[in-house]
């Protein structure tokens, strides 16, 4: 059907520039620890953060960044990753939040952002290859930005594809079981020093979820243990049947009499060393102590003559040792190899993700201009069911004409129909549905992503 004379001249409704694809927005800071590093990694890891303080910081985050922002510590690394048009943006919203000027740290964005979080998940970029625990700490994390009242849906989706992708390539590599981790390597050491008829005794510092795994370590291997906290009671109760072979005594206790035994496993959670120049540990005599906490709950100032720390340093050196007949270039290589390949299906799982939510979003907008010709006094006689119809019917055809639309070819669309609407009506339909175009526009996926 022409259009009617006198009709508004032809303009085209095009579609802004747009991103190539829906990781563009997707950016990555990460700390990982060296010498340069440690001093910034221990003021932003919240690992030694109690809940509230945690949260507090992350409402900090979204506030400075204006959307939640996902936030996570491990072993050996601090790893930011927020929605933002550039990396900049997300180093200054955490520079803001912390009061920590970031000198040295790494800056990812779009595809490489994606890529690196899946190194970290996956445990390829982790001291001790194939590490399988960071998986489940990024899980974890994951977790606790879903929980957060600042939760992102999109920067959750790409998370979500992250732990999808880390599990295709560690199944790739064949790295179905963990290597040797922190708590695997302290275990060889216990195992050593028993069979060396050296362990009579041990002080576990601490009785969190470390601190309890460690005690089940040592009674499997009928070592007598003493654990101190800060509440006993509490910690006695905490450890359930565990506690019948315990010892149980408070810091001051353990500080005024401390008992005579070859190894102080400590799993403090501190921001800062508890034991150090100022403070130094209360037992003088020849012992090792394994610091399982993270921050370092014991610097080296704080042991003395003839004791030995097994901090963080101590277990690197001892991974790369395990590594050492890795080919890892090769091994990396490969898992680079295998992550293009998931690339391509990463694109078709967003793309498929991106026209359901855009049709979605279409066919909402169009149910409720339905709903409004309803209810115009030009709907006379009353045809709710065609308008209910009619609404679906343009709403598919958006859908698929979506990226540039000509809104001459609109208004024919709309005038074209043999559906039986006033005139009057149409005229409205027609105002409504050019109107809405923009609005439309501003919701379409990337170029990509269209049918």
């Amino acid at each position: 059907m022409p259009l009617p004379k006198g009709r508004k001249s032809s303009t085209a409704e095009a579609m802004p520039p747009l991103a190539a694809s829906p990781l563009d927005r997707l950016a990555v800071v990460t700390l990982r620890m060296s010498a340069k590093t440690m001093s910034d990694i221990r003021s932003l890891t919240t690992e030694a953060f109690e809940p509230p303080e945690r949260e507090a910081y992350l409402n900090a985050l979204a506030s400075f960044h204006g959307s939640g922002l996902f936030e996570m510590s491990t072993c050996n690394r601090v790893v930011y990753a927020g929605l933002c048009d550039d990396v900049s943006e997300l180093k200054s919203t955490v520079e803001q939040a912390s009061g920590v000027t970031l000198d040295t740290y790494s800056g990812f964005s779009g595809k490489e952002a994606w890529e690196h979080l899946v190194m970290v998940a996956s445990g390829l970029d982790a001291f001790v290859l194939g590490e399988l625990q960071v998986l489940g700490q990024v899980r974890t994390a994951i977790e606790h930005h879903r929980q957060s009242m600042h939760a992102n849906p999109e920067l959750l989706q790409h998370l979500e594809h992250v732990v999808w992708a880390s599990r295709l390539v560690r199944k790739h590599l064949g790295f179905t079981k963990t290597t040797a981790s922190m708590l695997n390597l302290a275990t060889m050491s216990l195992d050593t020093m028993v069979e060396g008829g050296g362990l009579t005794g041990c002080v576990v510092l601490g009785s969190g979820d470390m601190g309890r795994k460690a005690v089940e370590a040592l009674q499997e291997r009928k070592v007598p243990v003493t654990v101190v906290s800060r509440r006993p009671e509490r910690a006695r109760d905490r450890f359930g049947e565990d506690a019948q072979d315990v010892a149980f005594i408070d810091f001051e206790t353990w500080t005024d009499h401390p008992p005579a035994v070859p190894l102080v496993i400590s799993t403090l959670r501190v921001a800062q060393p508890f034991y150090g120049a100022a403070r130094r540990l209360p037992s003088s005599a020849p012992l090792t102590l394994m610091d399982f906490s993270w921050p370092p709950s014991v610097d080296a100032e704080g042991l003395h003559a003839n004791q030995n720390l097994q901090g963080m340093n101590h277990w690197i050196q001892q991974a790369h040792g395990l590594d050492a007949t890795v080919n890892r270039p090769a091994l990396l290589e490969d898992a680079r190899a295998e992550l293009n390949r998931l690339e391509g299906l990463l694109d078709a799982r967003l793309t498929a993700t991106a026209q359901a939510d855009f049709r979605s979003f279409v066919h909402h907008t169009l149910a409720g201009l339905a709903k409004q010709w309803s209810a115009s006094p030009l709907n006379e006689p009353s045809q709710d069911a065609v308008l209910e119809a009619f609404g679906r019917e343009l709403a598919t055809w958006l859908c698929k004409m979506h990226g540039q639309i000509d809104l001459d070819e609109v208004r024919a669309r709309v005038h074209a129909t043999t559906r039986p609407i006033p005139d009057a009506l149409i005229e409205r339909i027609e105002d409504d549905l050019v109107r809405t175009i923009g609005d439309l526009h501003e919701h379409l996926p990337p170029s990509e992503v269209r049918p």
